[in-house]
């Protein structure tokens, strides 16, 4: 069996708070219609390749799953992890971390509006290159 994240689920207490963020911070593209018309559900596309978003209203609904942090990162390509950070400074964004070298790129870490825990980078050309080549 072979496998890719989809979607990655996450309970929201402020569903506008969190669209804001995800959409005009890390650009994905609200789909109205894959997202309930009552506002509880709301489906994120990536406009890359990458996995989609679901926000899922948890003051609503939370399908069994308790609202307490866990260990879940969820990490986020940019262009320019050093840029991002910048702007998410001016944006008073909870920023956990300074801009670090990774050994392949660089990243930051930091929260979204609920607390969820989410990681900023972006690769070098050449480990780029390298992935690239490995298909």
């Amino acid at each position: 069996m072979t496998s890719q994240i989809g979607a990655i689920t996450l309970l929201v207490s402020d569903m506008q708070r969190s669209k804001a963020f995800y959409t005009e911070l890390l650009g994905f593209e609200a789909v109205p219609a894959f997202s309930s018309p009552a506002g509880d559900f709301l489906f994120l596309r990536s406009k890359t390749s990458g996995p989609n978003i679901v926000l899922q209203d948890a003051n609503i609904q939370t399908f069994g799953i308790p609202l307490a942090r866990g260990g879940l990162t969820i990490g986020f390509v940019v262009e320019d992890a050093d840029a991002v950070y910048r702007d998410w400074q001016s944006k008073s964004v909870e920023i956990l971390t300074d801009v670090g070298d990774m050994g392949a790129g660089r990243l930051f870490n930091a929260k979204d509006p609920d607390g969820n825990y989410i990681q900023v980078y972006h690769l070098y050309p050449h480990i780029l290159e390298i992935q690239k080549q490995q298909g």
